[in-house]
């Protein structure tokens, strides 16, 4: 469970990290995806325990990156 943990961290990182590279506010973010701002902020705080791939298909489609990008170094 504690790697599993360390895996969302990493993941809500590295969406975080895209997404003010982009200079794309987390609203903005919710906006092209339909996420919830609450959820976007727990994902990127690593405290969503049930993101689904289709999220973060959808996450990566709009900061205009591959999802593999998203779980690079986990």
């Amino acid at each position: 469970k504690e790697k599993f943990l360390l895996l969302l961290k990493k993941l809500g990182e590295n969406i975080r990290i895209q997404r003010e590279k982009e200079n794309i506010s987390i609203k903005e973010l919710s906006q092209k995806t339909g996420i919830s701002v609450e959820y976007l902020k727990k994902v990127e705080q690593g405290l969503a325990l049930r993101i689904t791939t289709t999220k973060i298909f959808n996450i990566a489609r709009s900061l205009n990156i591959k999802p593999s990008y998203l779980v690079k170094d986990i």
